[in-house]
């Protein structure tokens, strides 16, 4: 078993967490905030029941494209819309450094 193999989906998300103070906050948007909530409970609405996506094409009708507003479209806006906003300059500098790309990728990640 190789390095990338010990690796779970959670801990690759989750790669450069541990440099954010856990003391330090950020006031935020409630309306912003409650998007992002909702957009999560919506997909785990979805993806905690196995019978909601038994095939390929049940995922990819609740996920959507680019053009719908479907699960696709309310987790690109959480990202760029609402969540990006939340962050303090020094984490988005952060993010636009790669500091928090994980150089092992998941397993679903395909070089094109």
């Amino acid at each position: 078993m190789t390095f990338e193999d010990e690796k779970t989906i959670e801990q690759i998300a989750m790669f450069g967490l541990d440099v954010v103070n856990e003391n330090e906050t950020v006031e935020v948007n409630l309306k912003d905030l409650m998007y992002v909530f909702l957009t999560l409970q919506e997909l785990q609405q979805f993806f905690h029941q196995p019978s909601h996506y038994k095939t390929l094409d049940d995922i990819s009708k609740f996920m959507g494209n680019v053009n719908t507003q479907d699960g696709f479209t309310m987790i690109s806006k959480s990202i760029h819309e609402k969540m990006s906003k939340m962050l303090p300059k020094h984490l988005a500098d952060s993010f636009d450094n790669g500091d928090f790309d994980c150089p092992i990728k998941p397993p679903y990640f395909k070089d094109a």
